[in-house]
């Protein structure tokens, strides 16, 4: 999402390279959560028995990145999440204790604009590495002017649904209760009119979590990679998770179309099999 209030920010010039890392153990999610995440992102709940599924990662990874980001210095006011990768190296143990690393790179000054990458590496501590997710970020001064060179060209493709999902007005709230994430421009009026957006939206990795449960056969699901196009309405339309055919490479497009063809949601994914 995108936190209002733009304030100049602090650019650390000479930052700590410790600042950039920080390493956490935390308990196992508990299990009456975890049911009531899955029942929110409309999950089959037979298939994570014993494991969780790697999008849960909003809940104990981004108050880690938070923490990061407060760390360096930067200012959190102008921050909008752009998109999310996550790259599989095997399931994570739904109750035992995890262990997690989060590492901030890639920061790149152009013209008013901050390119942030935090890499959260989730696993146990025998094997820290089982999910590395990447949050792309996008920090804006005050003063940036978007250019039109900004939006992706649409590559023409046949798409086929996958499913459908659909976001009412508590949505916002009830995946801020899930995973801590309480931008106030999900669930609170006043704040939302006042944001870009003019009206409460999802968040993105709701968004996110609600069309990875839709990928066919998401259990042999190896890495995934999106870009948030356009923040989802509550409410909303019904949208749809479309995928076409895989490329040269095995990369399967993957995209979220909601109501007039708009796109809300792009990338690609790769499947074990």
């Amino acid at each position: 999402g995108v936190m209002q209030a733009f304030v100049p920010m602090l650019r650390p010039r000479h930052a700590d390279p410790d600042c950039r890392t920080l390493t956490r153990d935390i308990a196992a999610p508990a299990d009456a959560l975890v049911n009531a995440y899955l029942a929110w992102c409309g999950a089959e709940p037979q298939r994570y028995t014993d494991h969780l599924p790697p999008h849960l990662v909003s809940q104990w990874g981004i108050p880690v990145v938070t923490a990061l980001l407060l760390k360096t210095g930067y200012s959190l006011s102008g921050i909008i999440n752009q998109g999310v990768s996550i790259q599989q190296h095997g399931r994570l143990p739904r109750h035992q204790p995890l262990r997690l690393t989060v590492h901030l790179d890639s920061v790149e000054e152009d013209a008013g604009r901050i390119r942030l990458a935090a890499h959260v590496h989730t696993g146990t501590i025998e094997q820290p590495d089982l999910s590395i997710t990447t949050l792309h970020m996008l920090l804006i001064e005050p003063h940036y002017k978007r250019r039109k060179s900004d939006a992706q060209p649409v590559v023409p493709q046949h798409w086929n649904t996958m499913g459908q999902w659909q976001a009412v007005a508590g949505d916002g709230l009830d995946f801020a209760l899930l995973t801590g994430d309480f931008n106030p421009i999900h669930w609170i009026n006043a704040a939302a009119k006042r944001s870009p957006f003019r009206h409460l939206v999802l968040h993105g990795f709701g968004m996110f979590a609600r069309s990875y449960e839709r990928i066919p056969q998401v259990e042999q699901l190896r890495s995934i990679d999106v870009r948030f196009l356009r923040p989802v309405p509550l409410p909303s339309q019904p949208l749809s998770v479309q995928v076409a055919v895989p490329d040269a490479n095995g990369l399967i497009p993957l995209r979220l179309i909601g109501a007039a063809n708009k796109v809300h949601m792009v990338g690609t994914y790769q499947s074990m099999a």
